[in-house]
């Protein structure tokens, strides 16, 4: 096999469509959520594309570690792949709503999603992978929440924040190994998917900016921010941004 890419959150919406873009002949792809997704998994069987498709509730800790501990010993198994890919998307926005509303159960949980099933899984990935000849690329989806504040969301910016902090890490604790790995945490946009329309139902001082967007046809298709995703994922100068977002790479050319 010459490359295994992992992809969370892949049941639907942007995780779903960055899952059926990396589908290959060559490639081992390992898609994690919560919920099945059929479509997915039969046409990889139809055109003999390897898949292994692992249900996990990445709102539960100790799942999460038992799915890490999985991973680690599927991508030792491929240690010889010649290129590795972790893609962690798998994200929640709630609880919206001013900061004195904010629960800890509800934080816990988005914390836990958003942070440190990533942190977590890349620990594994990168632990597995340490003395691998093969190339290592990991990419989080970040958001312009994380560098642009939102009232009503600081839960959800605070998260995509510390997701943006950790790529930094990381890529700074690899420059000291000789096969550093390298990392970005890319916002794609403003897409149209599920978490929009959660967003679209809440209550929060910039809500009717979000509501015109999808009125007026300004969301993107998360198959149109997949394919720019894996063509970013797949750029020879993948990394030399750490922190990234589509449209500025866009507009960089």
């Amino acid at each position: 096999m010459r490359e295994i890419a992992i992809v969370t959150g892949a049941s639907r919406g942007l995780g779903a469509a960055i899952a059926e873009r990396l589908l290959a002949p060559d490639r081992l792809l390992v898609c994690v959520a919560r919920s099945g997704n059929d479509p997915l998994v039969a046409r990889a069987r139809e055109g003999g594309v390897a898949i292994d498709y692992r249900r996990c509730d990445l709102a539960d800790a100790q799942a999460t570690d038992v799915l890490a501990a999985a991973l680690a010993g599927l991508l030792r198994e491929h240690r010889d792949a010649q290129r590795f890919v972790l893609v962690n998307n798998a994200g929640v926005v709630e609880p919206i709503g001013s900061i004195e509303t904010l629960r800890t159960d509800a934080l816990a949980s988005l914390l836990q999603v958003n942070l440190a099933s990533l942190m977590r899984l890349t620990a594994a990935f990168l632990e597995a992978t340490d003395d691998a000849a093969g190339e290592r690329r990991i990419l989080s989806i970040s958001s312009g929440a994380a560098r642009h504040p939102i009232a009503g969301w600081a839960a959800y910016c605070a998260s995509k924040a510390a997701v943006d902090m950790f790529t930094r890490c990381i890529v700074d604790e690899q420059s000291r190994r000789p096969n550093p790995a390298r990392a970005c945490a890319l916002a794609p946009g403003v897409l149209d998917t599920r978490m929009q329309q959660t967003i679209r139902s809440a209550d929060f001082p910039s809500i009717e900016r979000f509501r015109q967007l999808k009125a007026q046809g300004g969301l993107i298709a998360p198959e149109d921010a997949a394919a720019r995703i894996v063509a970013y994922l797949d750029r020879d100068d993948f990394g030399a941004h750490p922190l990234d977002d589509l449209r500025e790479h866009a507009a960089r050319g």
